[in-house]
């Protein structure tokens, strides 16, 4: 099999699992651009997935086909990592009472939400799970920078777009490295007002059975409260990070073993 090969089917599930983390359809040139890939290669491959029943289309847009949707494949590592985590946020959500989030990085710097469990009080920090949101200014996509290997924070760093959403987005890039290393040595990166004025929140890192870095939980929450309570939350997302991670370790499958001679 040719690196062409090998490359095309890593596209076709990257898109797979990017098209599991939307209810909503989308569009080719939205999917091209989260993909970080070109725009005709994406039409066709959404036409190849449409041909085979994998996707719907809706209009000019796509959606995963509701038999996918189901517990059986439920878009690969992501929708194993939601049946997994779901319960663990609702746990986190009823011991600190704040909302919680589960995201994913994106190719192009960002990170997608694919599940959230609100918080219960009327005045709470909320978000919908459609938009994606740049890795810079939230604690998600803090923490899973943190964790990803030299290389890929030495390319961030040195070209991702750095926009200051509000006054307190770090956008600095000397300060941004000295906070993605803070976050790999505490386990957790937070955001004060860095995204959405008067909303905090404190994210961990989930890491799959290679130990690579696959997604962050997050609990946000108004600042006031986050401020009077964010050692506690800390700790809550820490402990949730690490349960998911043992469970997802626990479900993967043993590496298969070379035959005796």
């Amino acid at each position: 099999m040719t690196g062409d090969n090998v490359k095309s089917a890593a596209r076709v599930l990257d898109l797979l699992e990017m098209l599991a983390a939307f209810s909503r359809p989308i569009g080719v040139s939205e999917a091209a651009r989260r993909l970080a890939a070109p725009k005709s290669s994406t039409q066709a491959l959404l036409g190849t997935l449409l041909a085979r029943g994998y996707v719907d289309r809706v209009g000019a847009e796509y959606v995963l086909a509701p038999a996918l949707r189901g517990r059986g494949w439920a878009g690969g590592p992501f929708g194993e990592l939601r049946r997994i985590a779901r319960p663990v946020m609702e746990t986190i959500v009823a011991r600190t009472g704040e909302s919680s989030f589960l995201a994913v990085a994106t190719a192009d710097w960002q990170v997608q939400y694919v599940d959230k469990v609100p918080s219960p009080n009327p005045v709470r920090y909320d978000a919908d799970i459609e938009s994606a949101r740049p890795a810079h200014a939230t604690s998600a996509g803090l923490v899973i920078l943190a964790c990803k290997d030299d290389g890929e924070r030495a390319r961030f760093l040195a070209t991702a777009p750095l926009a200051p959403l509000t006054p307190q987005t770090i956008v600095d890039r000397d300060a941004l490295r000295a906070v993605l290393d803070a976050a790999r040595r505490d386990g957790h990166a937070e955001v004060v007002d860095g995204h959405v004025p008067g909303a905090s929140g404190v994210s961990a890192p989930i890491f799959d059975s290679t130990a690579r870095v696959i997604a962050a939980i997050n609990l946000g929450a108004p600042t006031h409260r986050y401020l009077a309570a964010r050692t506690a939350m800390r700790d809550q997302v820490a402990w949730a990070a690490a349960e998911i991670t043992r469970m997802l370790r626990a479900t993967a499958p043993e590496p298969t073993r070379a035959a005796s001679p």
